[in-house]
């Protein structure tokens, strides 16, 4: 991978840029759009979520990540696209931030920044080395403990990033009557990543969802219509599935989320949709560069074919639907259909590996909004309807509300069969969740149960062997979590108190033999992606348990101070040490498994 160093005389041009493209007139307060997500135009909220440290839930088109793994960021159906911010970290999620000034017909240039500064030690019971991952003690900067299992499951974020989006976005009529045409450049700027000094540039500033879009209007209302958006760059937003944690078919390599292995570059595509007042049905591409082996004719002009592993292109298919089909129901499904390349494995070496599946999701809510990852919306801002990065909740004593969704994934992984040489096999992953958001007043409480066999949760790579099916004589434990929250906001006193906590039974893969003549089964625990602990022979996975209560203080509409105590248990971790019997030999042995952590994290987010 090349590196670069990115001169400082250009990051400061590229940043007056950016700011001299925003706009300076100020704009009246109102809905802001939101984004072409695959449904009809909805608002962005989110559900209780005491326990997310800092999270910023709406940050739009995907920054924030305030989404608590309680629920999902939500969104009102048949509403203008307003984006509110019901932060999860605390209860009570005080958005903090304003409208972005627009000005002219059609301008709409603006940035989305979120600086935090995050002092604590995820583990103060333990010295540094003791147990793995290393806890080193108090100290300045993110650290990846702090974000639970069961944090933000509707973003890739955790809110506590040092991060800004540069957009660059113009939005006019088009000649034709009824058609408007609109655009975005967005670029994400990780400055965690550029203060980090690795020298590489494609981890520091990186697209973020650009894309240009088309609309023409069919109908007597705006919202009608038929839409055409192009990603001239990276399809990541454009997703199956509508929780994040369950969402397939994304592109982000860097963080283990590409359906693509071996990908080289991004992903571009397209999509189109279209949009009614209670139906929207959508269908896209989009294409990736994979390395995959090809049988030539050897170049020496002998009638011999040898294999060379080239950059070959590959598609992936998507498309989905979904109907309000009551005031308080809502039908969403989604499928996609995606070439991974093709095998180097010697006895199936060139054949196709592919994955295809679908989701399908329903909701009832009253008085509440329907969940929409933030992750999945585009960047805009129409002046006509500006865009509110940050709105604060608003509470009404007398409101009561409530949502619950229920959604599930099936896929099949066209892989090599592990028990027949030459053969392949389709291989399922399957996921569930079930989460439900209660609001009263200023009271918040939300629920949320998830269901993931081990095949979903390394679908990515793909398969726990990497593109072979299970063995037979293996064994499988898919991963099991409930978690609840609530939290309580004081508007005068501007705090937020929550609290919350979870259990969970990690995925496993386990398989059992004979040791001297003994029967012995090992255990491998499964977390998430390239996260795994071997257990020691014969011992079997513990339920881990996951615990926070925080505070959020809002000083202003930009600004907050959230302090957290957390508490996790978890005897699936191990080290290997020295046999003390033997003297020589090393084996697996349980580390302790409670950790106890603190933190404070002050942060402005405009």
């Amino acid at each position: 991978m090349r590196s670069f160093l990115l001169p400082s005389s250009a990051l400061l041009l590229l940043l007056a840029e950016a700011t001299s493209f925003a706009q300076t007139t100020p704009t009246t307060q109102g809905g802001g759009t939101s984004a072409d997500a695959g449904a009809p135009a909805q608002t962005n909220t989110a559900p209780a979520g005491g326990t997310t440290p800092s999270g910023d839930p709406n940050a739009a088109g995907g920054t924030a990540a305030g989404a608590t793994g309680f629920g999902a960021v939500q969104l009102q159906p048949g509403a203008a696209q307003t984006q509110t911010d019901l932060n999860a970290t605390t209860a009570g999620p005080r958005a903090a931030g304003t409208t972005p000034p627009v000005s002219g017909a059609g301008s709409g240039g603006f940035m989305d920044t979120r600086l935090t500064w995050t002092f604590g030690d995820d583990d103060f019971l333990h010295k540094t080395g003791e147990i793995i991952p290393l806890s080193p003690t108090f100290s300045v900067g993110e650290r990846p403990q702090y974000r639970l299992f069961f944090d933000n499951l509707n973003s890739r974020f955790t809110g506590r990033e040092n991060v800004t989006h540069l957009v660059m976005y113009k939005k006019l009529p088009g000649f034709i009557e009824g058609l408007t045409t609109e655009a975005a450049l967005v670029a994400r700027l990780d400055l965690g990543q550029l203060a980090a000094q690795t020298g590489n540039l494609n981890s520091a500033l990186y697209d973020s969802g650009s894309y240009l879009r088309v609309f023409y209007q069919t109908g007597q209302s705006e919202k009608t219509g038929l839409g055409l958006t192009f990603f001239p760059l990276d399809t990541d937003r454009f997703r199956v599935g509508y929780l994040y944690d369950l969402s397939w078919g994304g592109s982000a390599a860097s963080i283990n989320q590409s359906i693509f292995p071996r990908i080289q570059g991004s992903s571009p595509g397209a999509k189109v949709q279209f949009d009614a007042e209670k139906f929207y049905v959508f269908g896209g591409f989009k294409t990736a560069t994979i390395i995959q082996p090809e049988q030539v004719l050897n170049p020496g002009g002998e009638s011999e074919v040898e294999v060379v592993r080239v950059g070959e292109t590959n598609y992936g298919l998507l498309g989905g639907a979904g109907v309000d089909a009551l005031e308080n129901l809502r039908f969403d499904v989604s499928g996609g259909y995606f070439q991974q390349g093709k095998f180097d494995l010697e006895d199936v070496r060139g054949k196709s590996v592919y994955t295809y599946g679908g989701n399908g999701r329903m909701v009832v809510h009253h008085n509440m909004p329907v969940p929409q990852s933030i992750d999945f919306l585009l960047y805009r801002n129409d002046p006509n309807k500006p865009l509110i990065l940050f709105k604060p909740e608003k509470y009404d004593p007398g409101q009561f509300a409530w949502s619950v969704s229920a959604e599930g994934s099936v896929l099949q992984q066209h892989l090599k069969d592990f028990d027949v040489a030459g053969a392949l096999k389709d291989q399922t992953a399957a996921a569930a969740a079930l989460q439900g958001v209660v609001k009263a007043g200023y009271l918040r409480f939300s629920a949320t149960g998830i269901y993931r066999n081990l095949n979903y949760v390394v679908r990515n790579v793909p398969g726990f062997i990497p593109f072979e099916t299970l063995p037979q004589s293996a064994q499988s434990d898919p991963e099991l979590f409930g978690a609840l929250a609530a939290d309580y906001h004081f508007p005068s006193l501007h705090l937020t108190p929550g609290i919350g906590g979870g259990v969970q039974l990690p995925a496993t893969f386990r398989s059992e033999f004979a040791d001297g003549g003994i029967q012995a089964q090992r255990v491998i625990v499964v977390r998430q992606q390239g996260n795994e602990s071997i257990l020691p022979y014969n011992e079997d996975r513990s339920l881990i348990m996951q615990g926070r209560i925080a505070l959020r203080w809002d000083l202003s509409d930009i600004f907050a101070v959230v302090g957290w105590i957390q508490y996790v248990r978890d005897n699936n971790g191990t080290l290997v040490i020295r046999d003390p019997t033997e003297g020589t030999a090393s084996l697996r042995a349980f580390q302790k498994p409670d950790r106890l952590g603190a933190a404070i994290a002050v942060q402005a987010r405009f």
